[in-house]
């Protein structure tokens, strides 16, 4: 490692927000593509639901246990692997149409997106274990922020790209572009990637010294038995991880439905539903790192408690009442704007949850959220089948309503979460891992 000051953490997280961008461009892609896949196999809308909800589960079953062998491996390896799968099956979503063999599409769709679901369960805590490692007290919820912003940005690309490569070409065109786009950057992870900073031979002494300065800071250098016990007494895991898991509802409203409500709600064409269907994603964008940094703001002023719990009580109370509004506005564009501000502000608040699973237990922050993750993975896989539901019985309105109460049921129950108090178990001389 030189003695010059380096900045490796920050090309680090610049990958991560690299992949979360890839990750949730090919999760939404399937939402904009069902609509002239739904028109050319004659799907019905509860057909189409199924497919969007096979990712959705796939990706829940095995976020538990994910976020153990993340906590177990590392990620890096781990990463670059599930990125090359998932990007190879986005790839050989573009054949389902031939492995059909003149029957339904409907169940290669679902067994592909299932898998894929599966592939990417790793992406957020291989992020969050690679936050953990490589950021300092001070930044980590400004990186969480960083890297999450590719949920925005992939959101926000996702339309308009799928719309236009639809229009210029097919439906499977984006499916083809982004399948090989996938495996290139599965490439160039696993050549610059490192599990910790003190295993990158291109960081500073100063960048290690800053890293490792809090002593909360996880590394890789020792692996630690899980302490079973007291993570699953501890009653802030649970209060957190039943709010992000109600938190998930909303999100997958607008992950899922979002473009097809504008196009068969507002009646807006393709090509305009495209595109306005990208803001709520652009808001995400927008919001998720400004949250990420004004927790990181607040808390070292105010100290984790009442830093972290105020950005999540501000944005849970703002995205609620944006979607209520939203949903009851007629005109198309201010309903899209006032929703879109909605979603921004819901995911603001989710930040300082990343944040919070190294506040809470630094050496197995990939564990934690994996009991979170599957929790939001469970709720928003009942959202784009529970949603056409709720709106042909009740209407498009109650069912956004629904969406707005499980925000706020969320920023209500982080009131439990103590982020100050660190899980510091007795432990057993941990092993070294060898590399």
């Amino acid at each position: 490692m030189g003695q010059h000051t380096s900045n490796i953490r920050w090309i680090i997280c610049s990958f991560l927000l690299a992949i979360s961008t890839h990750a949730f461009i090919t999760r939404m892609s399937m939402s904009v593509a069902a609509q002239p896949i739904q028109k050319q196999f004659g799907l019905t809308n509860v057909e189409v639901g199924w497919v969007l909800s096979a990712f959705v589960v796939g990706y829940g079953i095995v976020q538990f246990p994910v976020g153990i062998l993340t906590d177990r491996i590392g990620p890096h390896r781990l990463l670059a692997l599930t990125l090359f799968s998932w990007s190879a099956l986005h790839l050989l979503t573009g054949f389902s149409a031939w492995f059909a063999a003149g029957a339904s599409i409907l169940l290669p769709l679902i067994a592909i997106r299932f898998l894929m679901g599966i592939a990417q369960a790793t992406v957020l805590p291989c992020c969050i274990k690679a936050i953990a490692r490589w950021m300092p007290l001070a930044e980590r919820a400004t990186a969480n922020g960083f890297f999450m912003m590719g949920l925005g940005a992939g959101g926000a690309i996702s339309p308009p790209l799928t719309v236009a490569l639809i229009q210029g070409f097919d439906w499977r065109a984006p499916f083809f572009l982004m399948g090989i786009l996938g495996l290139a950057l599965a490439g160039a992870w696993l050549s610059f990637g490192r599990d910790a900073p003190q295993l990158h031979r291109r960081v500073s002494m100063a960048e290690l010294a800053l890293i490792t300065s809090n002593s909360a800071t996880s590394t890789c250098t020792v692996r630690q038995p899980t302490p079973w016990r007291n993570l699953l007494a501890n009653r802030s895991i649970w209060c957190l991880a039943f709010s992000y898991g109600l938190a998930g509802y909303p999100s997958y409203v607008f992950f899922t439905w979002f473009f097809l409500y504008l196009v068969n709600v507002h009646k807006l064409d393709i090509r305009a539903g495209g595109y306005w269907a990208a803001l709520p994603f652009v808001m995400i964008a927008v919001m998720t790192p400004l949250g990420g940094r004004a927790s990181d703001l607040l808390t070292v002023r105010f100290g984790k408690r009442k830093g972290r719990l105020g950005v999540v009580l501000m944005g849970a109370f703002l995205a609620s009442l944006l979607i209520l509004v939203g949903a009851r506005v007629q005109d198309a564009r201010t309903a899209v704007v006032l929703l879109s501000l909605g979603a921004g502000f819901h995911l603001f608040a989710q930040t300082p949850s990343w944040a919070a699973t190294i506040d809470i237990a630094p050496a197995h922050s990939a564990t934690v959220f994996g009991i979170m993750n599957t929790l939001a993975q469970f709720a928003g896989a009942c959202a784009p089948v529970l949603t056409p539901l709720l709106a042909e019985r009740f209407g498009w309105t109650s069912a956004l309503d629904f969406a707005a109460g499980m925000a706020a049921l969320a920023g209500v129950l982080w009131i439990g979460v103590r982020p100050d108090r660190v899980i510091t178990p007795s432990l057993p001389p941990a092993r070294v891992l060898q590399h």
